[in-house]
């Protein structure tokens, strides 16, 4: 079998995972009759769910397009049952350290100089009767019976409550599955930049990236995607790559309707890593049955008026590929032709490794591949996704210094709108762009 070592670890973390969680709800369904029969269904799923998904992986060809409801009902079940227990395990633990601390000062307090006398007194009092102190009256037990009591009845009442919110995961987890999926929301950025010609002031660029056919349920996501596309009416579409999982039997699910894409100037696009895990040529091919122009190293120049726009296409750099060459695709536009240059390409790590440190004529770099994380939270300035473990430019507009200039170069990447591994979103909703070019 493959990557037995790394299935052998994810397992060992998922096992380890669902036992904490179940050691803590074992105790607190114990005695409660309406969930004792959750603990035997539990104890099979923690020894099942582990080691499910690695095998599945494994053995199936998961990525095949056929049958795409058993897929989507794994996935789907898999990340239900997993993704809410991270934060649930997080809470358990910061109790359990509390508890800890507690009881280690306690045993602390106990090992003390003034504790060590505190006995010495009790033995000393409990061998000279006479001079005990009164034992305490019926009162006083019936009172700190009652303090017991109340103190446990606190202790069952926040029990109660943090397992009602321990399901509050679960509840965002299957609003992730079911809504936010393909809740498509609609970004409108305005870029200025300093080389735009007057006659390209106010154009739009309606974006699409990371497709991912074989993520998708159905057409009909791909359907609703270009009809909110078509209605934008932008001057020109921009595709940026991840067409496919990595298989061009995939594309049948949306071919028909990436067909209905219209723009006055055009629809361009270009290749991400996972089109490359695809037969490339023939996906290339494809894609050319429809409006969709793929600059594979290539420039398209826009004229309006005598005035010109450079749409600048590279195949995909990033996540151990290496098949842009931008210096090709710049080839045949002058050195001293000052015109706006817009560069499509896959991942936004190409944006530091080669065009801000030897491009910067490249006004504005339009890209995708993060897919935001698909797991994050945006509220205004506050922003977080698992992208940023990895990438430091995951979602929107950024602003970076030009080398040898005043002016900035600009980069905007797209959330995407299908998903890799688990068919989930949550916090970081699926994306469509309109970029709306202003002059600096």
């Amino acid at each position: 079998m493959r990557y037995v070592v790394p299935i052998i670890i994810v397992s060992t973390t998922l096992l380890a995972l669902d036992f904490y969680v179940y050691h803590n709800w074992r105790r607190f369904a114990r005695d409660r009759r309406g969930l004792q029969w959750t603990r035997p269904v539990y104890r099979v799923l923690m020894w099942v769910m582990p080691f499910s998904m690695p095998l599945y992986l494994n053995l199936f060809r998961w990525w095949e397009v056929e049958p795409r409801l058993a897929r989507a009902v794994f996935f789907g079940l898999w990340s239900f049952y997993y993704v809410p227990k991270v934060p649930i395990a997080l809470v358990l633990l910061a109790k359990d350290v509390v508890r800890l601390s507690k009881g280690l000062a306690r045993w602390l307090g106990q090992r003390s100089p003034r504790a060590a006398a505190g006995v010495d007194q009790a033995m000393e009092n409990a061998s000279h009767p006479r001079s005990t102190a009164p034992s305490p009256n019926r009162a006083d037990a019936q009172g700190r019976s009652r303090a017991d009591a109340q103190a446990i009845s606190r202790a069952e009442f926040l029990r109660r409550m943090g397992w009602t919110a321990a399901a509050v995961p679960f509840v965002a987890t299957g609003y992730g599955v079911l809504r936010t999926l393909y809740d498509f929301r609609l970004h409108r950025i305005d870029v200025p930049l300093a080389g735009l010609p007057r006659q390209f002031e106010g154009l739009t660029i309606a974006q699409l990236s990371d497709l991912h056919a074989g993520s998708l349920f159905s057409d009909r996501p791909m359907w609703d995607a270009v009809s909110i596309v078509n209605d934008l009416k932008s001057d020109l579409i921009a595709v940026t790559g991840d067409f496919v999982n990595s298989d061009t039997a995939e594309m049948p699910r949306v071919l028909p309707a990436l067909n209905a894409l219209t723009a006055e100037l055009g629809v361009f696009g270009c290749l991400g890593n996972h089109d490359h895990y695809a037969q490339t040529d023939r996906l290339l091919s494809q894609i050319r049955t429809t409006p969709i122009n793929v600059l594979v190293n290539a420039h398209q120049t826009l004229t309006i008026d005598g005035a010109r726009l450079h749409i600048v296409g590279t195949d995909n750099t990033g996540f151990n590929q290496h098949y842009a060459d931008l210096p090709r695709a710049l080839d045949g536009i002058e050195s001293d032709d000052e015109s706006a240059r817009i560069l499509l390409a896959h991942d936004p790590s190409f944006w530091d490794s080669h065009v801000r440190p030897n491009h910067s004529s490249i006004d504005l770099m339009i890209c995708g591949h993060t897919h935001g994380g698909q797991f994050g939270f945006e509220f205004g300035p506050l922003r977080w996704s698992v992208a940023q473990m990895r990438y430091d430019r995951w979602a929107g507009l950024y602003a970076e210094p030009r080398r040898g200039g005043e002016d900035p170069q600009w980069l905007y990447v797209n959330r995407g709108i299908g998903t890799v591994g688990p068919p989930l979103r949550l916090g970081i909703p699926p994306e469509i762009t309109l970029l709306t070019l202003h002059r600096a």
